[in-house]
């Protein structure tokens, strides 16, 4: 794995606690798409286990043995908001993710809460963004 990791550089403080992240994806150029929208008690730690699944398994975010090595890419970690209650982070998330699709497509997303696409839809949006000009 040779993507670069722009894990929570601007707010890793805010990421200790609970709240809404965003995994996003920068190509050499700029162009970013977002990945995945979530939420949880401890981000960092949620987010910690993203990596460890994409390290494992490239298809987890829709990566490829190839693209997972592009070093020109960068899978960037950012904190959207610190809510503490469960209810209101929840209703928050599902929000993000509705106002978010209506701007653009969330590569491992489907729309519905959190869940993600299957393997070969997030590998496919993945392959559709990082071959757009």
């Amino acid at each position: 794995m040779k993507i670069k990791i722009d894990y929570f550089s601007k707010n890793l403080i805010e990421a200790i606690g609970a709240g809404i992240y965003k995994i996003s994806i920068i190509k050499e150029n700029g162009d970013t798409a977002p990945l995945y929208i979530g939420e949880s008690i401890f981000v960092l730690v949620r987010c910690a286990t993203h990596l460890f699944e994409l390290k494992k398994n490239p298809n987890y975010f829709g990566f490829t043995e190839e693209n997972i090595n592009n070093e020109k890419i960068t899978l960037k970690f950012e904190m959207l908001h610190q809510i503490d209650d469960k209810i209101e982070r929840k209703r928050c998330e599902k929000e993000i993710i509705q106002e978010t699709l209506k701007k653009q497509e969330l590569i491992c997303q489907n729309g519905i809460s959190d869940r993600m696409k299957d393997i070969d839809d997030k590998i496919d949006s993945l392959a559709l963004f990082l071959d757009s000009k």
